[in-house]
């Protein structure tokens, strides 16, 4: 079975490399190059029209990924959506980046800045090993400037009212995008809980595969 993820803002498939569910074939959607001052709901329509998803399709949004992921399932309901460490619209952003928002602090910092990595990233992040330290890093050192600076205005005008069906997965200590309304909680994860918890994440989605497994070859007199 396949199911298809967007990764985190910054963030490529290497978010996913912890995740491992039996049976089950990742597969990451890669992001496009967005126009300038492009609303998230228009990139989000653009990058649905690059992909060939089939009906039944399975979706997994992992922050600003989730986000995406509820831009998604307007287009085209998914049968099964998984949002994690992600929220339903800008009204939910913490009141440090609604601040932050409010003064347009994200319009004048660098985007190379942006990519910095420091005690206060890993902090927010909710990494302590080392090893997570330095694919945070690596991933961040990736990522395009540009790319970076567009998608955080583009989340700080995300005025979204529409709820979407979904099972939202959150760690209970995410300092970045706090939990709100998750009812599956990773204990002690942070933002980056798809990494540093991935087997807990893992845990969290396997029963409900299982169960979209057992519906999807029933459908297809596969068992």
């Amino acid at each position: 079975m396949e199911i298809y993820c967007l990764s985190g803002l910054g963030v490529d498939q290497r978010a996913f490399s912890n995740v491992s569910i039996k049976g089950v074939n990742l597969i990451n959607i890669p992001w496009i190059t967005p126009n300038k001052n492009e609303s998230l709901a228009n990139y989000s329509k653009r990058l649905f029209e690059t992909q060939n998803l089939p009906d039944n399709y399975i979706l997994v949004g992992l922050s600003f990924g989730g986000m995406v992921a509820q831009e998604f399932a307007k287009i085209k309901k998914p049968k099964k959506l998984f949002l994690i460490s992600t929220i339903n619209g800008n009204h939910q952003l913490p009141p440090y980046l609604k601040l932050v928002k409010k003064l347009g602090l994200h319009k004048i910092v660098p985007g190379k800045l942006l990519k910095k990595t420091n005690f206060i990233t890993f902090y927010f992040f909710g990494v302590n090993k080392s090893e997570h330290k330095t694919l945070l890093k690596t991933i961040l050192n990736d990522t395009s400037s540009s790319f970076l600076k567009w998608a955080i205005n583009a989340i700080f005008n995300w005025d979204n009212k529409q709820k979407v069906d979904a099972i939202k997965i959150h760690g209970n200590k995410d300092r970045l995008l706090p939990n709100i309304d998750s009812k599956h909680l990773i204990e002690n994860g942070g933002h980056f809980a798809i990494l540093t918890n991935g087997k807990q994440v893992s845990e969290k989605t396997v029963y409900n595969t299982q169960v979209i497994a057992k519906a999807f070859c029933q459908t297809r007199h596969l068992c």
